[in-house]
């Protein structure tokens, strides 16, 4: 696996920023590290509720294309 290092500006108010940086302090992190591992989490929690929309979407369709067959 090939890992690469991408350079972002990520533009968060300073209360926002504050917040994190506490969190890292608390938990022995960096700044970045919290930001990255906060954005995980954000992600992760996405792609989970992305995917239960869709199998929820894909549910109704059958049960429309089932009625229409009756």
């Amino acid at each position: 696996m090939v890992k690469g290092v991408v350079r972002t500006t990520l533009r968060i108010d300073n209360n926002l920023k504050t917040r994190i940086e506490l969190l890292a302090i608390k938990n022995n992190l960096s700044f970045n590290k919290m930001l990255t591992y906060l954005i995980e989490l954000g992600y992760n929690s996405y792609m989970e509720k992305f995917d239960k929309y869709y199998e929820m979407q894909n549910k109704k369709i059958e049960r429309e294309e089932e009625d229409e067959q009756d």
